[in-house]
C-alpha cells in the first residue's frame, strides 16, 4: 500500500484527487494539507510514502515547502502537481529536489503512473519535461559543441 499526502489549498482539488486515487487498491490517502507549513507537519507524522505538492498556496508555497521538506526528509518522494506550465518550473524544481512535475491538466492516470515511479526511487519525467531537458542538452546551436557542455 502506497500512502499519499495531498497538499493543495483548494478543497475541490484535494477531493478530486482523493476520489480518483481511491479507485486504486494499492493507493491510500493518509493525509492532507492546505499549505507548505502543514505539508511539513504531514511528513513529520511519518504516515506518507509520497507527497503530491501544489506550488501556489498561501502562508508557505510549494517551492518553500519543497526546500524545507528536503532539508529534513531527503528520501521522501515529492511530486509537484501544479497549474503552472512545465516550461516555467519543472526543470528548476527537479534540480531543487522534486521527484517529478505534473501539470494539473494532465490525464489522471499519469498521476498514478508518476506515484508508482517515484515510490520506486526514480524520477518521473513527463513527455513535456523530457522535451525541455532534451532541448537543454542539445543547447544553443550558435555555440560550439564544447561550450554547450557547461
Amino acid at each position: 500500500m502506497i500512502r499519499i499526502g495531498i497538499v493543495d489549498d483548494h478543497a475541490i482539488v484535494r477531493q478530486g484527487l482523493r476520489n480518483y486515487l481511491a479507485e486504486h487498491v494499492d493507493l491510500r490517502i493518509t493525509g492532507e494539507a492546505n499549505n507548505g507549513r502543514e505539508a511539513l507537519e504531514l511528513v513529520r507524522g511519518g504516515e506518507v510514502d509520497v507527497l503530491l505538492l501544489d506550488l501556489s498556496m498561501p502562508d508557505q508555497g510549494g517551492v518553500e515547502a519543497l526546500k524545507s521538506i528536503r532539508e529534513r526528509f531527503v528520501d521522501i518522494p515529492i511530486l509537484i502537481l501544479s497549474g503552472f506550465p512545465e516550461t516555467h518550473y519543472a526543470t528548476a524544481l527537479l534540480r531543487q529536489g522534486a521527484s517529478g512535475y505534473l501539470n494539473k491538466d494532465c490525464d489522471p492516470q499519469e498521476i498514478v503512473n508518476a506515484i508508482h515511479t517515484v515510490v520506486r526511487g526514480r524520477k518521473y519525467i513527463s513527455p513535456a519535461v523530457a522535451e525541455l531537458l532534451a532541448d537543454k542538452v542539445m543547447g544553443d546551436g550558435d555555440q560550439p559543441p564544447h561550450a554547450q557542455l557547461s
